[in-house]
């Protein structure tokens, strides 16, 4: 049997307008080229997209004073949005793929389902589809009628054993941790969940980078373009809050075994020193939900390995209650030039903390966490999210005071989406905050939710101007007031406020 005939196409509906190289394809691809499947990838982002700013659309964050803006001197063609389909209904004709695989979030799905209805396939292309969506959401994915697979779990086992049935011309109706849907009957059979995987098989397979262009690894980072690589440390995260996409997958996988796994250092090490080497990468972003809350065994490891082998500027993401100064000295000891600590403060309101989004963090743990960080003088970032259910104008000021407090190095501003899985979500439709039916917004895109103490607009207007109230001095408030009152007719002030904050905290 010559399995170097079979073709995967895999699909990237793309909405940050950017490009960026999604976490579950380069292991996928990884898999198939290991089995000799040949592989081809079609990515979206390139095509103008009206409807999405995107959740990681880094001119919009730049606009807003969060980040600092960047020449970006990649040459993106931006193609008309009317391309899309056809385009990628001529890349089907041509190579007629055995499988289309396609991994999304909700933003994803919502922008590419009405696109994926109109494909005409090959009469024995098979499709699947994994990721968050298709995951909390895999009875309605079914339903749109698509994909013949839907994976309600980890992929990579799932895939494996698709690849090995379609080889071996087998059904693929029974596949573990798949729900399976009859094209012709309409019928649908749920083969049930599969357990998580250990570590030692989850990171097992080396992914394949070869589907991105080196744009892929261009990120910018402090007002220039930087060559920065997302590595993953670990997957889970340990923690319950209400907004959270991984407290709907704990809840999903909970009797499927370990949801936190962290990888070895062994293996950290051999795959960051890859990336290094293979890519010319300058910036490890070590993707992870809370760095600093390994066992302190690990992180000393890691740390003597990383200094030893790798020796690259760093970013880690992790919570207040774990910053401490044994634990910073740790990261001192990886021997990076610089690094950054990433946290998520969310809300200066300790009801909207505690009672509303589980964080179970008290502003004084917050202050003192970013304290410790400057005074050792370490690039932090912090994000804020607006919008919360039940918050008010005054608990957003409280937010915007405390980032004022903290004076992290740059920091960033979401507006909350109720996303499928999440308990705010089931919180918003028992309200009636929402119908639940509503389009997807991206985290920059506007608020959902018709509350009576704070308006969709009202929100949107403080997003924008979030950082200027947190960094411009007190006498600059009434005009940062009247570009929140009317953006549109007050676009130069905007643009003269936002370089004031550069100016003033450089």
């Amino acid at each position: 049997m010559n399995n170097k005939l079979k073709t995967v196409l895999f699909i990237y509906p793309n909405t940050t307008s950017t490009p960026v190289i999604p976490g579950a394809i380069p292991i996928l691809s990884g898999i198939a080229h290991d089995r000799g499947w040949r592989v081809i990838f079609f990515d979206t982002y390139c095509y103008e997209n009206p409807l999405f700013d995107g959740p990681g659309n880094n001119k919009m964050i730049a606009q807003s004073a969060e980040f600092k803006a960047v020449a970006d001197e990649r040459q993106i063609k931006r193609l008309p949005m009317d391309r899309l389909l056809p385009d990628l209904q001529s890349l089907i004709d041509k190579e007629k793929p055995d499988l289309i695989a396609v991994s999304c979030m909700t933003i994803d799905y919502e922008f590419f389902n009405p696109i994926m209805q109109k494909l005409v396939l090959p009469q024995e292309t098979v499709t699947v589809i994994g990721g968050l969506h298709a995951i909390l959401c895999a009875e309605s994915v079914a339903v749109d009628g698509f994909f013949d697979l839907v994976c309600t779990g980890e992929g990579e086992e799932v895939f494996d054993d698709l690849l090995a049935k379609l080889e071996a011309k087998y059904p693929i109706d029974d596949i573990l941790g798949t729900v399976y849907v009859d094209q012709r009957s309409g019928t649908v059979k749920d083969s049930g969940k599969r357990h998580l995987l250990p570590p030692e098989k989850l990171w097992a397979c080396y992914p394949d980078y070869s589907l991105f262009s080196d744009e892929y690894f261009h990120y910018p980072f402090d007002g220039k373009l930087c060559r920065r690589f997302a590595f993953a440390i670990a997957r889970g995260c340990p923690f319950s809050c209400t907004y959270c996409g991984n407290t709907a997958l704990k809840k999903t996988f909970e009797g499927l075994g370990k949801f936190v796994r962290l990888r070895s250092v062994d293996s950290a090490i051999e795959g960051l020193s890859m990336m290094a080497r293979n890519h010319h990468i300058d910036l490890f972003y070590l993707m992870d939900e809370c760095f600093l809350g390994h066992p302190a065994s690990w992180l000393s490891d890691f740390a003597i390995q990383y200094a030893k082998h790798i020796r690259l500027p760093f970013i880690v993401q992790t919570r207040p209650e774990t910053v401490t100064p044994e634990k910073l000295d740790l990261l001192d000891a990886m021997g990076a030039p610089f690094y950054q600590v990433s946290m998520g403060v969310e809300s200066g309101s300790e009801r909207i903390l505690f009672e509303v989004c589980n964080r179970q963090v008290a502003k004084k743990r917050i202050n003192e966490a970013f304290a410790l960080l400057r005074e050792r003088n370490i690039r932090t970032s912090a994000f804020f999210m607006i919008g919360i259910p039940y918050e008010t104008r005054e608990e957003i000021f409280e937010s915007i005071r405390l980032c004022r407090e903290i004076k992290s190095t740059v920091a960033e501003v979401n507006i909350f989406q109720p996303l499928p899985g999440q308990d705010l979500r089931e919180v918003c439709i028992r309200e009636g905050f929402i119908t639940g039916n509503e389009p997807q917004l991206s985290f920059t895109g506007g608020s959902q939710l018709k509350m009576p103490q704070i308006t969709a607009e009202e929100i949107n207007n403080l997003r924008r101007v979030f950082m200027l109230y947190a960094n411009l001095p007190d006498e600059y408030w009434p005009k940062v007031a009247k570009c929140e009152r009317n953006f549109h007719d007050n676009q130069e002030l905007y643009n003269e406020l936002v370089e004031l904050r550069w100016r003033l905290n450089s």
